[in-house]
């Protein structure tokens, strides 16, 4: 598992632009296709469990929920 995240981090840049342009997509099939495939690039613990029926907002949230967690921390530096 922990290899799989490495990887991951090393490509989120990569999995971040897919994201963007599932995020750009407006038709709904071709949008679900691209997140589709988002996912199953993504370690299997990472993946989500895609509904039957599923919007714009639902892969909105799903999209948010990975980058999230693709994405390296991010720390404040306080002064």
């Amino acid at each position: 598992m922990q290899d799989h995240i490495i990887i991951l981090l090393k490509n989120s840049k990569q999995f971040i632009n897919l994201i963007n342009m599932c995020r750009e997509e407006k038709e709904i099939g071709k949008r679900c296709q691209l997140f589709k495939y988002i996912n199953f690039l993504v370690p299997s613990e990472l993946r989500v469990t895609i509904p039957s029926i599923i919007s714009h907002d639902c892969i909105d949230q799903f999209l948010s929920t990975m980058e999230e967690k693709i994405s390296p921390p991010i720390y404040e530096l306080a002064i």
